[in-house]
């Protein structure tokens, strides 16, 4: 499994980093791609747990949210959201399905979840000093990943959640929290990033990150799911791999938006 993990690390960090360094049209496209799977994923694990959402709009909704986050900034991405949302209302009342509040809801959270925190990369890459903050929150939120992996496996006795994810601890989650700081100190003097941007970068990207994980391994838990798809050899779906920087993504970007006035 960590060979596997390795191996899809090894070509999809070179992706990224040249992804992030383009910027631009590649970076929006790229993200498009990776949300629409993340989304079709995660409307899977919601049929799976018993839902019924628009799957077809919601997926398309949130693809569409990192282009529209290119075109027209944060007023045309929320003005998508918008638009999936009312579709998807209009579309419980005409199917006369049961159960509208959770089909509309699941669409809705898809859209959020999935499309508008996506879409926030691209707002943070489109930022003043876009490019040295976003691959600060890029490394911070990966080291965080492999500080709370292998410091849990190594040091690992005291539970986190297990009533969500068994294998997390508690100790893991300072390895994380360690690793993130780590990573962010590595951007932060590549590109020469303030101390504070740095520490505060750092913390909240590893803080949010395992909020990420957390909050994907409840979904999995509730549709009984032990990984989101097998798209990712070594981790499982998009969102597997993902989930951590959908939130420190978000986070991120209002943190550095307020600091560097692009709010």
């Amino acid at each position: 499994m960590l060979g596997r993990r390795l191996a899809t690390a090894a070509v999809g960090i070179p992706v990224a980093v040249v992804t992030v360094w383009a910027g631009g049209w590649p970076m929006a496209v790229v993200a498009g791609v990776v949300v629409a799977v993340g989304a079709w994923e995660f409307y899977a694990l919601s049929q799976r747990a018993g839902y019924s959402p628009a799957w077809p709009l919601g997926t398309l909704g949130a693809a569409a949210m990192p282009i529209t986050a290119l075109w027209g900034g944060s007023r045309w991405t929320l003005g998508t959201l918008a638009l999936v949302v009312l579709v998807s209302l209009a579309g419980e009342l005409l199917a006369r399905r049961g159960r509208v509040l959770a089909g509309a809801a699941g669409t809705a959270l898809g859209t959020v979840y999935v499309g508008l925190f996506g879409a926030h990369w691209v707002l943070l890459r489109q930022l003043p000093e876009g490019m040295a903050v976003t691959f600060l929150v890029l490394t911070s939120t990966w080291c965080a990943d492999s500080g709370a992996y292998f410091v849990g496996r190594w040091l690992g006795r005291r539970k986190l959640a297990p009533e969500l994810s068994p294998n997390k601890t508690v100790e893991g989650a300072v390895g994380g929290l360690f690793g993130g700081l780590v990573g962010a100190a590595a951007a932060g003097a590549y590109f020469g990033l303030p101390p504070a941007w740095v520490v505060a970068g750092g913390l909240v990207c590893a803080l949010s990150g395992q909020l990420g994980d957390l909050w994907e391994s409840a979904i999995k838990r509730e549709a009984r799911a032990k990984d989101s798809g097998s798209v990712l050899p070594g981790h499982g779906g998009v969102l597997d791999r993902f989930d951590g920087l959908l939130f420190s993504g978000v986070a991120a970007y209002y943190l550095f938006a307020a600091w560097t006035g692009g709010l």
